[in-house]
């Protein structure tokens, strides 16, 4: 069964939404990208906050996808996991992480 680390963030109070999603899908994503065992990461830029829509509450969400619990501890052991969440280090900002065994609902076998 996959399993995924979703990550839902809010940017740095400095930050502009567009500089948040700049840098989260351009220096971070090149850190993340070359994890071991990952098969998927995907990121979504908020566009609507239903909750809170005259100020949402957050920036951006992303979806990091592993073979099994295995594949994901070996990443967080690994000197890329290292080097990719130093980046973060004193940024602000909120951030939720949750680690999830994923289904596919829609029965079609994709990590991507």
């Amino acid at each position: 069964m996959a399993v995924s680390m979703v990550v839902l963030a809010s940017r740095p109070q400095d930050w502009t939404h567009e500089q948040f999603t700049a840098w989260w899908r351009g220096p971070h994503a090149d850190a993340a990208k070359i994890l071991p065992g990952l098969l998927a990461y995907r990121h979504g830029a908020v566009t609507k906050d239903y909750d809170n829509p005259e100020a949402p509450a957050w920036d951006g969400h992303a979806v990091l996808t592993f073979a099994d619990h295995g594949a994901l501890d070996a990443a967080f052991a690994s000197p890329e996991w290292k080097a990719a969440t130093a980046q973060t280090k004193g940024m602000g900002g909120q951030r939720i992480i949750l680690i999830t065994d994923e289904v596919n609902l829609l029965g079609e076998d994709d990590h991507g």
